[in-house]
């Protein structure tokens, strides 16, 4: 009863004082110059990056899934969990050589933990059991002090309710970020006057190109069950000397200085937990990286200050996991220190090309999952 009298009384306050419904009214408008300029047909002009739609597509490849999985001649599913590391699988190349299986990518653009949390909670109210889950370990996702922050599973992964489930675990300025970029597109995008010129050129060729592009993506993810598809990416593999550049920009962006990231930790345990209690074959791993930047995350100090021995991202990075792997039962697939892997073409420090991932299928299906190539 209170409740309602104080109600009818701001209400009352409200109507007396329209000047208090100036900054709701600001706000409204605000939100809905937001939706119109984030509309497809007038993000092109502007918007740089496509990995929102990787995202995007995800509740929809958690449908097809459920929906395979009911199949009673279906094959036997593997879904993994990664980042931009795990794009470009050629699902024409499993089904040739492990007919008996298909993929079902779960990866996105800095992937980490949390973002894979967010789903296998979904797993596991729905009773969703593919045949092998795989999960992604990468050193970066455990930094929180990257000069680059890996912030995409905040931007357009998880949703409100899974911020407030595990409020605990992310900061102030990590929620505040959330709801921000969240409410407002473009404060996430920026657009930015010269790549509205520059798109608007030529009757807007470059837009139309981009727009076109975006479909083709979008387009490619349902039809490659999430993976990007190498036929349309422009994965090249790169010189020596640009590897060796790139990966002293790698360092340096999401390396130095390291600070391991207890909170996603704590999801990758949740991870790991979710596994056991589904019961479904599972196993984590460290993609392959280009030889110059895993020796640097091995051997470089990444600690500020310096110390006079190095304390390096990989000396801490190995001895939280490993310990929470001990705790699960986890098993942990090296591919950087495992001698048995060879390719080594690289378009960044980061990305294997596309030329390896014949191989790294490979090691995926045959030392992981323990499927003979055909």
């Amino acid at each position: 009863m209170m409740e309602t009298v104080l109600f009818i009384l701001r209400s009352k306050i409200m109507l007396k004082n329209k000047f208090l419904f100036i900054p709701v009214l600001i706000f409204l408008v605000a939100l809905a110059i937001d939706r119109i300029l984030m509309l497809e047909q007038i993000q092109t002009y502007f918007t740089k990056t496509v990995s929102e739609i990787n995202y995007f597509h995800k509740p929809v490849l958690f449908q097809q899934l459920k929906e395979y999985l009911q199949k009673p001649d279906r094959k036997k599913v593997l879904v993994y969990f990664g980042n931009s590391r795990a794009l470009l699988f050629d699902n024409r190349y499993i089904e040739e050589h492990y007919p008996g299986w298909v993929l079902y990518n779960f990866s996105v653009p800095g992937g980490t933990p949390d973002y894979f949390t967010f789903w296998l909670e979904q797993f596991q109210a729905d009773n969703v059991k593919p045949d092998f889950i795989l999960i992604d370990d990468a050193v970066e996702a455990f930094n929180s002090t990257a000069r680059i922050k890996i912030d995409e599973v905040l931007v357009n992964g998880v949703d409100f309710p899974f911020i407030l489930k595990h409020r605990s675990r992310y900061t102030s300025k990590e929620i505040t970020n959330f709801i921000a970029k969240r409410l407002f597109k473009t404060y996430q995008y920026r657009p930015k006057l010269d790549t509205i010129l520059q798109r608007l050129r030529d009757n807007s060729a470059i837009a139309k190109n981009y727009q076109q592009w975006r479909i083709k993506i979008a387009e490619k993810l349902k039809e490659e069950r999430g993976s990007a598809s190498s036929d349309i990416s422009a994965n090249a593999t790169s010189s020596t000397e640009l590897v060796l550049k790139y990966s002293e920009g790698d360092f340096h962006s999401y390396i130095e200085p390291f600070t391991f990231n207890e909170n996603m930790l704590e999801f990758q345990k949740d991870n790991f937990r979710i596994l056991k209690e589904l019961g479904v074959r599972n196993a984590t791993i460290w993609v392959r990286v280009a030889k110059p930047y895993f020796g640097y995350i091995q051997t470089r100090n990444a600690v500020m200050p310096p110390k006079e021995q190095p304390i390096t991202a990989y000396s801490i990075w190995y001895s939280k996991l490993n310990t929470a792997h001990k705790e699960f039962d986890m098993p942990l697939f090296n591919m950087n220190e495992d001698k048995e892997y060879t390719c080594d073409y690289f378009t960044d420090a980061s990305h294997m090309s596309t030329k390896c991932f014949p191989d790294y299928t490979d090691y995926i299906f045959n030392k992981i999952v323990g499927v003979k190539k055909q």
